[in-house]
């Protein structure tokens, strides 16, 4: 029986014997060919992990082409190309059946189960987490025996040295004499009071330049990093002949399928000394230090705005900008007015021909916030979009209500359990003392541990009870109240006033859906032409693309109504007044399904970046 099948291929760099996806296109074609189906379309994700989903644009594009319908099967060589995630395998599963396709491998020949998938699903996920373990594992051992368990840092280069059988001993670096030059010059001057700006300026200017960490053009922010997470030349400690690891760790963040850093606390850092590699003498790096912590301490003094001791945005689109010739940050250059910052510091761009950024645009910010505002659809913001939000809301509500129920048994169950525990290490001592035995120690520290324990666990229950008085707690939005605030909150944001929470929160709703704004001259040389990519441009392009889509549909109408009267198709007027009242409900239903996609967006569910020049 002939069927319309879909073969999807991916390959990553996780595991060395993948197969190409050109090998697996071509075993996907003679497995297809045996049975008679034919291939519609191919779709492939390459150097992309199985572990994401949203962020595979492969996939995602023949997920699209699933829900369009026409396609009996999805083939692929086995399970794991299409997802080694347990949730995300699961959830494609349940998307194949709803739109009635099969899922097929070459590997086994037959469609998968939920069973076959689920334990599959199992099996890869351990798979990642058991390679993740034996890799840091392994890093960990290589810094305890004094060996780098990453790339190189500046300063140093590969160090060749061999085992008894030959073997090249990975991780082992020396002292690259004409970068340790630099990085002591660097320390120096900054010792003496020089910025990191200037010392990245005077390294790109020298004749010939000097070549920076990479062999990239010197930027401050590779002199200064982060004190905290100790990255950057000023605060990497294999200078003093310290090896680092295990500072921070590394979470997926299941929305946005970006890794998050985390830092560890101290006592979990691996440390290994290694005195040959010290660059730096204590001595100055104690005098770098001190003057890092009185730079950090002038800034404190200086920022007396709440909003920027807790780190957040100074303005509505604040690390959001980027030139559209040059991709480099633009920032405040002068007072309210953004600049490229790449043509400000005068760096040569490697895909530009190394030359400085020609984008002399800057534009204040003002405008631009606004041209942003402006941007947003007024009914994305409207009353009506909040409905699935307040039933969100509601949700949220009900289960964190259910969870705070559960913890309040589990909290009782605990102290039961103490409870008996303290009754039986009671009636132990009670027993000695009544045969005239001594007493132990032990028993008597297990007794105060205990009680401690229980006391505590009293504690957290009185708590638990005084929040979860009174009748369940709901959400309702006040649409008078709604329009005013939503009104308001875009007044003060074009204002620049950040200094509320509530203003704050709005400000995080317009970051939510933009992902950056591109920025570059206009074609009439005097404005600036600004392109969003993000959700709001998603939102934009869907507006277009439906008002075009209604303009069509009146269009095509008008003229088959037309059709129609010269043929006389129409009896009477009341057959007329039919025909355009089942037009307007197609339109209408039209309308409201677009509508629908704007809610989806507000209460979270994805567009997927786009980009929309305004």
């Amino acid at each position: 029986m002939s069927k319309n099948v879909i073969f999807y291929a991916r390959y990553s760099t996780d595991l060395q014997d993948e197969q190409s996806i050109e090998t697996q296109v071509a075993l996907g074609r003679v497995f297809a060919d045996e049975r008679g189906w034919t291939i519609v379309e191919y779709f492939e994700d390459k150097a992309v992990s199985g572990t994401r989903l949203k962020t595979r644009p492969g996939i995602q594009a023949m997920l699209r082409r699933i829900k369009r319908g026409g396609i009996d099967v999805l083939l692929c060589m086995s399970v794991d190309r299409i997802s080694r995630d347990m949730e995300h395998s699961s959830g494609i599963l349940k998307q194949l059946r709803h739109y009635g396709v099969e899922l097929w491998t070459v590997q086994n020949k037959t469609p998968v189960t939920d069973m076959e998938l689920g334990l599959r699903s199992i099996i890869n996920h351990d798979q990642i987490e058991q390679t993740r373990y034996k890799t840091r594992e392994g890093m960990k051992t290589s810094i305890k025996k004094g060996k780098a368990a990453g790339g190189i840092a500046y300063g140093y280069r590969i160090k060749f040295i061999y085992d008894e059988r030959g073997d090249r001993i990975p991780g082992a670096r020396e002292v690259d004499k004409k970068q340790a030059n630099i990085v002591r010059w660097i320390f120096e001057q900054y010792s003496l009071g020089r910025s990191p700006s200037e010392m990245a300026v005077e390294l790109n200017n020298r004749i010939p330049p000097v070549a920076g960490p990479r062999g990239l053009r010197w930027r401050d922010t590779a002199i200064r990093g982060s004190k905290e997470r100790g990255t950057g030349i000023l605060n990497n400690e294999t200078y003093i002949g310290r090896l680092v690891f295990n500072r921070r760790r590394f979470s997926k963040n299941p929305d946005t399928e970006q890794r998050e850093a985390r830092m560890n606390d101290a006592s979990e850092w691996v440390v290994g000394e290694v005195p040959a590699l010290r660059i730096v003498d204590d001595e100055l790096w104690a005098k770098v230090k001190q003057r890092q912590i009185e730079v950090e301490a002038s800034f404190s003094h200086t920022t007396d705005n709440r909003l920027n001791r807790t780190h957040r945005p100074s303005y509505l689109l604040s690390g959001m900008l980027e030139c559209g010739i040059c991709t480099g940050p633009y920032a405040i250059m002068a007072k309210d007015r953004y600049g490229c910052t790449n043509r400000q510091k005068k760096l040569p761009i490697e895909h530009l021909g190394n030359i400085v950024c020609p984008n002399s645009k800057t534009i204040s910010r003002p405008e631009l916030e606004g041209r942003v505002l402006d941007a947003i659809p007024s009914n994305l913001l409207s009353v009506e979009s909040t409905t699935s939000i307040q039933d969100e809301i509601n949700k949220e509500l009900t289960t964190a209500r259910k969870t705070g129920e559960r913890h309040k048994e589990k909290l009782r169950a605990t102290l039961q359990e103490v409870t008996r525990k303290q009754d039986a290490v009671a009636g132990q001592i009670t027993e000695r003392i009544l045969n005239g035995q001594p007493q132990i120690d032990a028993f008597n520290s297990m007794l105060d541990d205990l009680q401690r324990q229980r006391n505590e666990l009293e504690a957290n229950l009185a708590k638990v009870a005084v929040r979860r008085t009174g009748p369940p707690k709901t959400f309702v939005v006040n649409p008078a109240m709604y329009s005013a605030a939503i009104a308001a909150l875009t007044t003060i944001a074009r204002t620049g006033n950040t200094e509320h929470d509530e203003v704050q929160r709005h400000f995080n709703f317009v970051r939510e859906l933009v992902q950056k704004v591109l920025i570059e001259p206009a074609a009439d040389g005097k404005s600036a032409d600004l392109t969003i990519v993000g959700r709001l441009a998603s939102i934009l392009a869907s507006m277009h693309a439906f008002q075009e889509y209604s303009a069509g549909m009146r269009e095509r109408h008008k003229n088959d109504y037309a059709r129609r009267v010269r043929a006389g198709d129409f009896r009477d007027n009341k057959e007329k007044l039919d025909y355009l009242a089942r037009f307007r409900a197609v339109l209408a239903e039209a309308e409201a399904d677009w509508k629908a996609l704007q809610v989806s967006v507000v209460a979270g569910a994805g567009f997927e970046p786009a980009a929309f020049r305004l």
